[in-house]
């Protein structure tokens, strides 16, 4: 019976065998993710929702409640989980055998058979000889590199980044930001990443004598990339902490509150300090970030000791 598949979790099999344990989530297409928030958004009365599938997903209740509060959450929460490292269509389709939704099985069958067509049509793209690059001998046998290397999408995605991917740009903070608030990222960029700022106390931070690393979009990032995945993988693998440049214009950025979301999912709870929020602008902090200690740069009374505690916390290992 079909309540009995819900306890199996086999290897989802598309219509032609593959299975669906080996495709990313991320290739789910939009007209599939607005048919599941169609139909998993709305609360009835003796069926399971959105809320239920976040709950699978691993999301905590600070999470959902703020998702709570989106106009489509089903939209928002399939969109951050479906960047997170290892998700696939088939972790998807056990889920919602779990909560029950075969009806949303069905409802979805034909559009997902398309984003697998359409992942399949890229695969077959990228494997073809006539789409790899001409190799240069010394390069594709040389130590440590596969005879045929291929570069994929989160390999060369910085100005400094290997385009083979086996020595990536690593940062010590990405910077989560509105394009009305650059000026103050260029001020961060010359207080932190200067050498004079490392030194001109033995209180600043750079008593430990490092320089700080930013990533920031405008400078760092190559153009041409998938924007949402690489900054997914920025936050998540290359960045060990984000600064949150909090102003009215951050509440209006659908870019700062995927980045926001998706670094705390990565540290529920701040648990690993990942987000340190700066107060840029006055604004009332938002709700999900309410437990993790602001720093103040508003208060001028403070403005002495910003930029010290804000570069020693970045420089924390």
């Amino acid at each position: 019976s079909a309540v009995a598949m819900a306890t199996a979790r086999e290897p989802s099999q598309d219509t032609e065998g593959e299975n669906y344990d080996s495709i990313p989530a991320r290739h789910i297409g939009v007209q599939t993710r607005k048919k599941l928030a169609l139909w998993l958004n709305p609360n009835r009365a003796g069926s399971t929702n959105w809320m239920d599938l976040a709950d699978e997903m691993g999301f905590e209740y600070i999470e959902i409640e703020n998702f709570k509060m989106k106009d489509s959450p089903m939209y928002d929460v399939l969109h951050v989980w479906s960047l997170k490292e290892g998700t696939t269509i088939g972790d998807l389709i056990a889920m919602l055998k779990t909560i029950e939704r075969f009806d949303v099985l069905d409802e979805i069958q034909s559009s997902l058979a398309k984003d697998v067509s359409k992942y399949r049509e890229r695969g077959s793209r990228s494997s073809s000889p006539y789409s790899m690059p001409v190799q240069d001998p010394q390069v594709s046998t040389g130590p440590g590199y596969p005879n045929v290397p291929t570069t994929s999408e989160l390999h060369g995605i910085t100005l400094e980044d290997d385009p083979y991917g086996v020595n990536k740009e690593l940062f010590d903070a990405y910077i989560c930001y509105c394009k009305e608030d650059r000026d103050f990222v260029m001020q961060m960029i010359d207080k932190l990443e200067s050498s004079s700022s490392s030194s001109s106390s033995s209180s600043s931070p750079g008593s430990s004598g490092k320089r700080l690393k930013l990533c920031i979009n405008d400078r760092d990032l190559l153009p041409g990339t998938a924007y949402l995945t690489v900054t997914a993988e920025l936050i998540q693998n290359r960045c060990k902490r984000m600064v949150v440049v909090l102003s009215p214009e951050y509440l209006n950025s659908p870019e700062c509150d995927f980045q926001t979301k998706y670094a705390m999912s990565l540290s529920p709870g701040a648990r690993q300090q990942r987000l340190i929020p700066v107060m840029y602008k006055q604004i009332e902090v938002p709700q999900l970030l309410r437990f993790v200690t602001v720093i103040d740069y508003v208060k001028t009374d403070l403005k002495d000791w910003f930029w010290v505690r804000l570069a020693r916390a970045l420089s924390r290992p």
